[in-house]
């Protein structure tokens, strides 16, 4: 986000398992919604179904700048990067603590 009194950095887990975008704590996104879209999306998890709002967003992740989403509920409490934004990055995994994004 490029807007600095609208934007926070944040750590987020890869969830390949997570076909939405950028799903993020309530707390967090209730501080950026600004741009809250008047629709929401469905999500089947471990815990049901889940309605989460959707809001348009500027991600930076490195060097990367992506226009996409970001979703959350009440009821979320972590923060998931998923295929979506993982669709527009190109991300390579490997050793098991170090990623590179190009």
């Amino acid at each position: 986000m490029t807007d600095l009194k609208n934007s926070v950095e944040i750590d987020a887990l890869v969830d390949t398992g997570f076909s939405g975008w950028l799903l993020l704590n309530y707390e967090i996104y209730k501080k950026l919604n600004s741009l809250e879209l008047p629709i929401t999306r469905k999500y089947r998890g471990i815990i049901g179904n889940v309605e989460v709002y959707v809001a348009r967003a500027n991600i930076i992740i490195g060097n990367l700048n992506v226009d996409a989403f970001i979703e959350s509920s009440p009821y979320v409490e972590m923060n998931l990067i998923g295929r979506e934004l993982l669709k527009r990055l190109n991300i390579c995994f490997y050793r098991v603590n170090k990623i590179c994004i190009m």
